[in-house]
């Protein structure tokens, strides 16, 4: 099914592409997107899905078509742009945004973290500081495959008691809609079973 789907996200028919297969070799993308109504990106990944190429003809007569048995002109070569030297990182230089270990941000969502280590991989780097709060008092850290949350609410306070270490599938549902007060679970259940109406008549157009 995967096979018939263009770049846009509609469909492609059985008969769309017998005739795609049919004119490709000797029509350039761009026609093509003008007679199916698709991107000349949809093309070219139909094209490259079923294996067809441009006939010898189309790319006699193409010349910014690249020739098979060609060798591009730029072969074992690597460019470098003029002027780049000055602005192309240095062994050991950091970026503008680097900060050292000990250094403490807080997330969109609002929480914590404090960085830990300096490998250059951010989420190995940074930590949730109740992740680290919790680690001091029970002397290992947070099993795979849980989290922390805060009883009172409070992302701040990381007073041993008030962090509590849950399963990741107790989280989820804990966050679940079901969990809201009434009647917002009614509202999303609607508003769920709206978008996939919508999405399924946008597809059938």
């Amino acid at each position: 099914m995967t096979d018939y789907l263009a770049h846009n996200g509609k469909p492609w028919s059985p008969e769309d592409l017998e005739a795609l297969a049919k004119v490709y070799p000797d029509t350039d993308n761009a026609t093509l997107g003008r007679i199916f109504r698709r991107s000349e990106s949809s093309i070219q990944n139909q094209a490259t899905n079923h294996g067809w190429r441009k006939s010898a003809a189309h790319m006699a007569k193409n010349p910014g078509c690249f020739k098979p048995g060609l060798t591009p002109w730029n072969k074992g070569t690597h460019y470098v742009a003029p002027g780049s030297e000055h602005t192309r990182f240095r062994k050991g230089q950091k970026p503008h945004t680097w900060q050292p270990i000990g250094s403490e941000r807080v997330t969109k969502d609002g929480y914590l973290q404090r960085k830990m280590t300096d490998t250059g991989y951010p989420p190995r780097d940074w930590v949730p500081v109740s992740h680290i709060e919790w680690e001091k008092h029970h002397g290992k850290p947070v099993p795979e495959g849980h989290a922390i949350v805060f009883r009172d609410g409070n992302s701040r306070n990381f007073a041993p008691s008030n962090l509590e270490l849950i399963s990741r599938a107790d989280l989820m549902r804990r966050n679940s809609y079901l969990n809201l007060p009434e009647p917002l679970p009614q509202i999303v259940q609607l508003r769920g079973a709206l978008n996939r109406k919508i999405n399924r008549r946008s597809q059938q157009a």
